[in-house]
């Protein structure tokens, strides 16, 4: 097992297949004790700990079981066990190791006898010894199976990587085989072999290979259909069949949860399949969050959309214990009626109590499932058996006989009523005591419960039944199972005080609770859970009281002095990782006016103790839980408020009130707006995030206000949190007409024809971003990975790359020109479908060499009385492209089959006489026949076709979106209003109000965040709303009633969002105090960062947009231009009598007749005296003493970068792909380099260039013109441009300067460094890295070696790895750890403005970055 990690032993792992066991202790034994005592007793040695590592069920062997389980399920196993006792003492003979030690009960294992004691399991006397010649066939067997083709079982050990990294995707956290494990032993042998005899069970297992098919065995509570699950699981792998099984278990909330069951077998399924394994990767790229995502989601896009698709004869067999224990057992069934349609053969075990819930779903399967059913009662042979082998008391065999069938007899059928029976009886020493017990034994489960709490009651010491009730308090009311030193921890127990914990809480608790083998401590059954919780019983468990326990133990644990400590070093208490998950959720189900607790929870959320919970959580990747905990702190705050409002005796309840909902929104938005920083840092949570919070947060009014001498932030106006995460400026002046989101990108369509491309995490635009079609796009899309983008056009369609830009398929459109109204990709993106306005569905076939369109279905509509039949004005296809509804002017909405197509009905308005009204947007619910539509007069409708039932709602909409899973529905129109409802009762969720008319909506692949256009720009949101949403909808029991309780208490969520000027431009002064920034609109701002106050505002007529600004070094002037090629040029004079300066306009120079291109930059000569206006092709001189042109110049080379010379300030020197310019700032040429930029070509693009502090230095940055953002950095040296003076020789003399190579840094500092900012005096570069963090890396004194050789530094750590995150947007973790961390930007603060017109601002000692319209100002003292 330790070599699974080291690549010393990589090929013995590799040729590791299967493995023998002989008489191995795999559950110790009870003689290790014994042993140590003989060992004391004899004065001969002292104990030895590996002999105490032996004790039956063991820590030590417990571990090494549980790590052994995630290996198991890919070796051939052969256990072999001892029968015969093994002599000590002449005469005297004991059993070192039962079967039950010796046997591991994985599924697929082959246990076998050997007539051997312990000493001769492995001596054997002869080739014909039949010990010998036992294992010599079993090691036959094994190589047999390992050589034969067909025999493989899945990945090899050093061949999981591919299923290993599924965990992550599938957020897997525990295998199912410890579920297995815990029946399995329960197993008596000579049980269950009726199973297999019956005849319903050979029909199912012997199905013809091509169909599928479904068993249900059920029975009461306690008759044994969790081992019999167990036995069958084990029959099926023994068969070589290919098993997957789940145990759902009712103690344990996160396995009750259909979509934990789905990503179970997922997971089980991609390590017999590869090409399922691979496909499965594949949707990382869909941007899903598969840890959230509801089962549909799932079901549809896993199994439905991958696995049923896949071409395979031979069946998978699948396993699901304790149906009735799910949240949703009629959800698990309805599933089911899709199996029919997969090409793998399915074969459905069920195994649950009989209820009529599930009973009812079980008759509407569909016959093709050929759907069995099994009762399991009535076998009293298993309970002959298992008591026969169970019970351990001497006598004669009648005696034995009689005592087997009077406790069969009393059974009722119940093998927890048995098992517990036994129990008792083998407990009795005379004959006498085993009347008297079978004479008391209780009729029924119900009795014996009675006699079992009242055994606990009972107990003569006070010590012992308090103990007891700590125990089953937390058992019965632990949300997970918990194991022995996690329980120890939650009874506030010091285990070093117990002789022997496990045997404590198994002797005090009546029988209650048992310990399996992974060290879990669970009750003996759930109606042992239900008898415990209920009233008038002998011992009885009070869950609020019990949950207010488990609240305040999970708080003293999360308060415990030195925790964060020890979470750095990996130490952490056991207890840690339930009480962080879960608190929040006892704390729901405690009483509300417990006052013990309201004091504690205000202690934790006004000390560090919380942001050491947020640091483990983020350590452990689990920040979903900050969310289901701002959801549990509304509903207590809300039961708190109503306990308030009765009692009246609480002064301070507003205060509370007030400071657990400003904690409840600030875990919402801590998980949005800093995730990404939180997953990198985790420490990031005490001193880098708070400052960064709203000044009106519980996180900064506690924490950052504190942080104020080391970062502080201004110049934003929000006091409190809000919804904006993104603004995405189109730069176009047309409006948009679309967007998708899809994948990990969202694309907006600008008329003609241009497709914008953004990455969804960083909002960066992609390097091939816009898409040009070349002519007018009707309709675009995405593919549910965003790897392909279609674009409808007048004439053609064209099927894009995102990643490269490349168009993949062209195709000419249908002559007739007919206006397309919906397009879609097929699940697997290999044909594109449209339906266009002439009532036709068409195909292009996307793996054809030259596609052509073909007709799919043409609707021909019937004509109603009254009704005139015009072109189709609207059509929507549903998600499997087996619906589509059309509608026409004047014409009610038809709905259709595809397949034929299929005439199901029309839909007809509600109100009599109400017109029949246009359809103007109408989209299916992905997972039902389910229509939701928009009419002209903004009424919203929900139609089901097949039942001819219609829903109206007045909302005033004009647009329409739903979310991937159809649990959000999402509408805006011409009032700016934008507003979410939950689709299955139509409840509001969310609303948004903003000025600009609402053009169109997407919501994001994991529901979280939605997207509008309006106009020129797209806005990104992410309301609390949706998160809560998303975590509730995922946790609840019943979705649709707790949907109706959720959206009403949501029904108030509003926002409102103010009209955003974006930013263009942005400077600095030089001299300090004093930042300038230009808009869109052309309206120049003078901010007094020490003020925080704005102190000019100048807006030149024609409201063009400012492109360009720059200050003088002196601070004495500012000059700004704009897209109509004005300069304009204002003196600021800083009075010292007052604070606001004086600004006056100088100068306002039309250049538009001068410079050939777009002006580019802005260039203040060191004294003031001349500006230079610099455009792609020309440079200008103005001197500010006659405000007019002096010198002139046209470039012959391509678009440059200048600075002044930083060792001689009467020159310029410009920066190009080919050449280095050095001139005067007459404009002559003093000096001409060439320039070897390793691994650029000639038209490369230079960004920025940076001076060092000691000006020794440059810093350039560069790429290729076709992919801006992969850059490159290089590294001058400015000795190597020779300082000239004006008076220098001419160019001719100088044209043969030798070319200049500087350092290359290397690809791995590069793309992480996004954007360089400045040099400190200390000679580090303070950059922006890729991960928006501001960095800084002491740049190494010999660079020469560090370009090639990088090494690390272990000193420095950024980045923590991810493995949820894609390649694709996996940090340099080796690379990242040379830099520091000085803050990292909030997620709100991403956008494509930050990412170009962020600056640091040196004298300042502060960070500027445009953030929705206007500048915030982050002071840092680390950054000079």
């Amino acid at each position: 097992m330790q070599g699974q990690n080291d690549p010393q032993y990589e090929s013995i792992i590799k040729a590791i297949s299967g493995i023998i066991f002989l008489a191995t202790p795999h559950r110790g034994t009870h003689l290790a004790e014994t042993l140590n005592r003989i060992l004391q007793s004899t004065m001969i040695t002292n104990p030895k700990q590996y002999i105490s590592e032996l004790a039956k069920n063991s820590l030590t062997l417990q571990r090494l079981n549980e790590q052994f389980r995630h290996i198991a399920p890919r070796l051939e196993i052969v256990s072999f066990y001892e029968t015969r006792a093994t002599s000590i003492i002449k005469n005297i003979g004991i059993m070192i190791l039962e079967k039950d030690s010796s046997v591991l009960g994985y599924p697929g294992e082959t246990s076998k006898a050997l007539d051997a004691d312990h000493h001769g399991v492995c001596k054997y006397d002869s080739p014909n010894d039949p010990n010998y010649i036992a294992v010599r066939n079993a090691l036959m067997s094994l190589l047999k199976k390992v050589t034969s083709p067909s025999s493989w079982k899945g990945p090899t050990l050093s061949s999981r990587k591919e299923p290993h990294s599924l965990k992550p995707l599938l957020t897997i956290t525990e295998g199912p085989t410890i579920d297995y494990s815990f029946f399995r032993d329960q197993w008596a042998h000579g049980t269950c072999e009726w199973i297999l005899q019956d005849e319903m069970f050979v029909e199912w297992l012997q199905t013809p290979d091509t169909m599928s098919s479904l068993l249900w065995l059920n029975g009461k509570a306690g008759t044994g259909k969790s081992v019999l699950a167990s036995f069958i699981i084990n029959n099926l792998a023994k068969r070589g069949c290919r098993c997957q099984y789940f145990f759902i278990r009712f103690g344990d909330q996160k396995k009750r949860a259909l979509s934990s069951l789905l990503r179970s077998i997922a997971h089980q399924i991609a390590q017999v399949i590869p090409d399922f394994s691979q496909k499965l990767l594949e949707v990382i790229d869909e941007g899903i969050d598969y840890e959230t995502a509801d089962h549909r989601t799932i079901w549809e896009r896993i199994f439905k959309s991958i696995l049923f698709t896949i071409e395979e004869r031979s069946p998978l067999y699948w396993i699901v214990d304790g149906v009735d224990e799910a949240h949703d057992p009629r959800a698990t069934m309805r599933l089911l009626s899709d199996i029919p349609y997969s090409c793998i053969p399915l074969r459905i075990l069920i195994v649950s109590r009989r209820s009529s819930e599930i009973g009812s779903a079980f008759q509407k399967l569909p016959s093709t499932l050929n759907p069995r059913m099994i009762s399991i009662e009535g076998h009293l042979e298993d309970l002959q058996c298992y008591v026969r082998q169970e019970l351990s008391m001497p006598g004669s065999s009648e005696f034995k006989e009689d005592i087997v069938k009077r406790v069969v007899e009393g059974s009722q059928n119940n093998f927890l009523w048995v098992r517990l029976a036994v129990d008792k009886l083998n407990m009795c020493h005379r004959l006498a005591d085993v009347e008297a017990a079978l004479q008391e034994l209780p009729t029924g489960m119900e009795a014996l419960y009675d006699r079992m709490a009242a055994s606990v009651a009972q107990n003569q010491l006070s010590t012992n039944r308090n103990l007891a009730l700590s125990i089953l308090q937390c058992v019965t009311c632990s949300l997970r199972d918990l194991k022995v030193t996690e329980l120890s921890q939650a009874m506030d127990e010091d285990i070093s005080d117990f002789l022997d914990l496990e045997r404590s809480i198994v002797d005090l608790c009546g029988g209650f609770v048992v310990i399996d083998n992974g060290g879990n401590v669970t009750m003996i059954h759930h109606t042992a859970r239900e008898y415990l919780l209920s009233d008038n019983n002998p011992f009885h468990v009070d869950p609020s009281n019990a949950h207010g326990r488990m609240f305040l133990n999970c708080m003293k644990c999360l308060m415990a002095v030195g925790l964060r400590a020890k979470a750095n070093r990996n130490q952490k208490p056991g207890f840690v990782d339930y009480a962080s998950n879960w608190w929040s959720s006892h704390l729901t189900l405690s009483s509300p006016d417990c006052e013990q607790i309201g004091e504690v929870l205000k202690r934790f959320l006004t000390s560090h103790y919380v942001l050491t919970w947020i640091h483990i959580l983020a350590g452990n990747n689990q920040q979903r839980v900050l969310i289901q905990a701002s959801q549990d702190l509304s509903n207590y705050c809300l039961e708190r408020q109503v306990w308030n409002e009765k009692s009246k005796d609480n002064p301070n309840h507003t205060m509370e009130q007030d400071l657990i909902e400003s904690w409840s929104t600030d875990f919402v938005k801590l998980v949005g707006k800093f995730g990404k920083a939180l997953r990198r840092n985790p420490e990031a949570i005490y001193k880098l995030i708070p400052p960064f919070c709203p000044q009106n947060s519980s996180i900064y009014r506690i924490f950052g206000k504190g942080e104020a001498k080391s970062i502080a932030i201004s110049g934003v106006s929000t006091e409190n949190w809000d919804d904006s995460v993104a603004r995405l400026s189109l730069g176009s002046d047309r409006d948009a007409s679309s967007i998708r989101a899809s994948g990990s990108l969202v694309c907006v369509l600008v008329p003609p024809g241009n497709v914008f491309i953004y990455d969804s995490s960083t909002f960066e635009e992609a390097t091939v971003s816009p898409i040009k079609h070349g002519e007018w796009v009707e309709r675009m899309e995405l593919n549910s990975t965003a790897s392909l983008l279609a674009t409808y056009g007048y004439r053609t369609t064209k099927i894009w790359e995102t990643r490269t830009g490349h168009c993949k398929v062209s195709v000419d459109n249908i002559e007739s020109r007919s206006r397309v109204l919906d397009i879609q990709f097929t699940k697997n993106s290999n044909a594109l479908i449209v339906g266009n306005e002439d009532r036709r569905i068409r195909s292009l076939d996307l793996g054809q060499q030259s596609p052509t369109w073909q007709l799919l279905a043409e609707l021909e509509e019937l004509g109603l009385d009254g009704h005139s039949l015009h072109s189709s004005s609207h059509i929507a296809l549903n998600r499997d492209r087996t619906l589509v509804a059309a509608a026409h002017p004047g014409y009610p909405l038809s709905a259709w089959e595809l397949d034929g197509p299929v005439y199901i009905d029309h839909c007809r308005r509600n109100r009599e006489g109400a017109a029949i009204g246009e359809v103007v947007d109408a989209v299916w619910h992905p997972y039902s026949p389910e229509l939701l539509g928009l009419y002209l007069e903004g009424i919203i409708f929900k139609w089901q076709p097949y039942e001819g039932k219609t829903i109206e709602t007045p909302m005033r909409a004009s647009r329409l979106a739903i979310s991937r899973d159809g649990k959000l529905l999402g509408t805006g129109g011409a009032h700016g209003i934008v507003q979410i409802y939950a689709t299955s009762n139509l409840g509001l969720l969310y609303q948004l109000r903003s000025q600009d008319i609402v053009l169109g909506l997407a919501f994001s692949p994991d529901n979280r965040r939605f997207y509008d256009i309006r106009g020129h720009y797209a806005s990104v949101w992410e309301p609390n709303a949706l998160m809560k949403f998303a975590e509730q909808a995922d946790r609840n029991v019943e979705i649709e009633s707790e949907i109706g309780s959720f959206t009403h208490s949501l029904s108030t969520y509003s926002s409102s969002s103010r009209r955003i000027d974006s930013i263009t431009v942005l400077a600095a002064s030089p001299a300090g105090r004093l930042y300038s920034y230009g808009t869109e609109t052309g309206t120049v701002h003078l901010v007094n960062a020490h003020m925080g106050k704005l102190v000019d505002t100048y807006t030149p007529k024609g409201f063009l947009s400012i492109e360009q600004m720059s200050w003088s070094n002196d601070g004495r002037y500012v000059c700004f231009s704009d897209t109509g090629k004005r300069v304009f040029i204002r003196s600021v004079t800083l009075d010292p009598g007052t604070s606001e300066p004086t600004v006056k306009t100088i100068a306002e120079i039309r250049m538009k007749n001068l410079t050939k291109g777009p002006i580019i930059q802005l260039l203040f000569q060191h004294n003031s005296k001349n500006l230079l206006v610099i455009s792609s092709i020309t440079i200008h001189a103005i001197s500010l003493a006659t405000l007019s042109v002096t010198n002139s110049v046209e470039l012959d080379t391509a678009e440059l970068k200048w600075i002044v010379h930083p060792q001689d300030p009467e020159l310029i020197i410009g920066f190009g792909s080919k050449r280095i310019r050095i001139l005067g700032w007459n404009l002559e040429q003093i000096q001409s380099h060439a320039v070897n930029f390793e691994g650029l070509a000639d038209h490369a693009v230079v960004h920025l260039v940076l001076t060092t502090q000691d000006k020794k230095h440059l810093l350039v940055q560069a790429s290729f013109p076709h992919n801006l953002r992969e850059k490159t950095l290089y590294y001058f040296e400015t000795l190597k441009f020779s300082a000239f003076s004006v008076d220098a020789p001419s160019v001719e003399q100088n044209s043969e300067a030798v070319a200049i190579t500087p350092i290359t840094l290397p690809r791995d500092v590069s793309t992480e460094i996004a954007l360089p900012l400045s040099f400190n005096p200390h000679g580090s570069l303070v950059f922006l890295s890729r991960n928006f963090s501001v960095c800084s890396w002491k740049i190494p004194p010999d660079l020469n070696t560090f370009a090639a050789n990088p090494t690390p530094s272990p000193s420095r750590s950024v980045a923590v790895p991810n493995p949820k995150i894609s390649n694709r947007h996996k940090p340099n973790a080796v690379v990242e750890r040379q830099f520091k961390e000085l803050f990292s930007l909030p997620g709100d603060w991403i956008s494509r403005d930050c990412l170009y017109l962020c600056t640091i601002w040196g004298v300042e000692k502060s960070f500027l970055c445009p953030r929705n319209g206007e500048v915030a100002v982050v002071r840092c003292a680390a950054l000079v």
